[in-house]
């Protein structure tokens, strides 16, 4: 339901940029001379308050992406693997950061679908293509039923770590398609950093506690 609110919602964009990609603003003290103008080129203008919108929810489509996919995910990952006998509250912070980490990431996915449509493009990019897996692999997840509890722990293991490893290569093949591509870089890379710290740190006092 939480996804389909928000692809709902990257339509809705879609449409307002598809508006704006018709419309053109006629000043009404305008002469014959510049309205002849601006009919016969409206490109100038609406090509640069195009490029300026497409630019802002692609900003939007990264900020929301690195933040859902690309933190609150492994965030969820390290609670349910380093506190589970440190806190009775450990599958509560577990499923809050990862139904976060999901909502946002839909938000980001329906964004880039809008993006998409709005260039027009025809064909699916290896950035699309890792997006829609991401999404379609987080969205489909098995019943945990009491029989195949086992085989669920492996399932959810297995798609869990393999969703991680295509979340950090999906957005760092995102970013290559920015301009400011290194500051991009820099700045998710110091997150990965504190993350993967983080993880080693509490895998080895982990080690010691076994």
């Amino acid at each position: 339901m939480a996804s389909i609110i928000y692809t709902c919602f990257a339509i809705g964009l879609i449409r307002d940029i598809q508006k704006q990609q018709t419309e053109q603003p006629v000043s009404q003290n305008a002469s014959p001379e510049t309205e002849s103008n601006q009919a016969t080129d409206p490109k100038p203008w609406r090509s640069t308050h195009i490029s300026r919108h497409h630019s802002r929810l692609k900003t939007v489509h990264g900020t929301v992406n690195i933040i859902g996919w690309g933190v609150l995910l492994p965030v969820g990952v390290i609670i349910a693997r380093y506190f589970r006998k440190l806190s009775d509250d450990w599958y509560s912070l577990h499923i809050l950061s990862q139904l976060s980490g999901f909502l946002l990431g839909a938000l980001g996915w329906g964004l880039g679908l809008s993006i998409k449509n709005a260039a027009k493009e025809q064909s699916l990019s290896t950035h699309g293509i890792l997006g829609t897996l991401i999404f379609a692999f987080a969205t489909l997840q098995p019943g945990d039923e009491q029989g195949c509890r086992k085989y669920w722990v492996i399932y959810h293991n297995v798609v869990g770590y393999a969703l991680i490893v295509l979340i950090i290569a999906n957005i760092f093949q995102g970013m290559n398609k920015q301009s400011a591509a290194k500051r991009w870089e820099w700045v998710y890379g110091t997150l990965l950093g504190v993350l993967g710290i983080t993880a080693l740190v509490l895998e080895v006092f982990r080690f010691i506690s076994i």
